[in-house]
């Protein structure tokens, strides 16, 4: 009696974990997607419970014909219709599919177009005064410095200009802006570089200057030809990806022209802010408009540049994005701005003007 009472009890143990399928009694096997994905998809939400695949892809793809590249069911199911890795198939509206055990079980696989989200900036090295907020003046004609009045000798080589050529003549190129700022509050001061028509010796030399910063310095000046050579870059051997800021560009007709520019005159200037990330082995020499940067040295590592071609009431943010060529560690930056993009050859606006103010690398 014992034993027939076991065997009933086993009997309906198996009757409660399985199913009838064309009256023979099976376990039951529930058919399930495992694994799920699309070529260059943002994400994949796979619901066991509510039987549905959601594919999210970047905004612009083509969701009639999105590659398949990964896919796993339940080891024995079959799916109707077939779907492989590789094949190529249209989720522009949901699709519909049967895996098969035992039973038939419906799935839903969908996708939505969605814009990627971007990796929070990560903060690193910054290099002196990228904010503009610290100047003082100096020497005889109070020409200004964008450091402060105790800053190291470090701190002062960080940024130069051509201040000290055009000041002394009575023409101010790059200074502070004390009101018109992106970020205000106690202490806060901008950056203003503003091109200039000079004109020296009663009349006899008239040359455009453009309001222009640098990484770097300035060497010898030739008053007759005002020029002067300028050695573009500091010691930097960090990877940013990213220069942000603010701008702020109020540009004018040009109306000052060099060859091979002559006829530019009339049209709207530019302005820009770029910046270089090299292996050179010191200082690149620039002699406008001699000698300027040649953008395929093989010594460049990154570069990325912003123009800035339109007339802004107010300050916008920008964000300039720096290009690697090679993984190689920089040893120089320069990050150069100017009021008009072809100062170089003595081209430009003489009312264009540039703020900029909190200049800041993103890693």
């Amino acid at each position: 009696m014992k034993k027939y009472a076991f065997i009933l009890c086993a009997a309906l143990a198996v009757m409660g974990c399985s199913k009838k399928w064309n009256d023979l009694v099976h376990e039951e096997v529930v058919a399930q997607i495992n694994a799920f994905s699309i070529e260059g998809q943002i994400s994949c939400t796979i619901s066991k419970a509510k039987k549905t695949v959601e594919v999210a892809v970047p905004v612009d793809t083509d969701l009639s014909k999105l590659k398949v590249e990964g896919f796993d069911i339940t080891e024995g199911a079959t799916c109707t219709p077939a779907i492989k890795v590789g094949d190529v198939i249209d989720l522009s509206s949901p699709l519909t599919v049967v895996l098969t055990t035992y039973d038939n079980y419906e799935w839903t696989i969908s996708a939505s177009a969605q814009i990627k989200p971007q990796p929070e900036p990560k903060e690193g090295p910054q290099l002196y005064n990228m904010s503009f907020d610290n100047w003082c003046q100096g020497g005889l004609n109070k020409v200004w410095f964008p450091y402060a009045e105790d800053a190291t000798d470090q701190e002062k080589a960080t940024w130069g200009s051509a201040n000290g050529t055009t000041q002394p003549l009575g023409y101010v190129t790059v200074g502070p802006e004390d009101t018109f700022l992106a970020v205000t509050g106690e202490g806060k001061m901008g950056l203003k570089l503003q091109t200039q028509g000079m004109s020296i010796l009663m009349g006899m030399i008239k040359k455009l200057a453009a309001g222009s910063i640098f990484n770097g310095y300035t060497g010898d000046i030739d008053i007759m030809k005002m020029s002067a050579k300028i050695y573009w870059g500091i010691s930097f051997t960090e990877r940013p990806k990213t220069l942000e800021g603010y701008a702020c560009y109020k540009p004018g007709a040009i109306d000052w022209t060099q060859d091979p520019y002559k006829g530019k005159e009339g049209e709207l200037d530019n302005g820009h802010i770029f910046v270089v990330l090299t292996d050179w082995d010191a200082p690149f020499e620039v002699s406008p408009p001699d000698q300027l940067l040649d953008l395929d040295d093989p010594h460049i590592i990154g570069y990325g540049k912003v123009v800035f071609d339109k007339k802004m009431e107010a300050y916008e943010p920008f964000k300039l994005n720096i290009e690697y060529r090679s993984e190689r560690t920089p040893k120089y930056i320069a990050i150069v701005a100017s009021s008009s993009a072809l100062g170089d050859f003595f081209t430009g606006s003489s009312s264009s003007v540039l703020y900029l103010d909190e200049l800041k690398f993103t890693y």
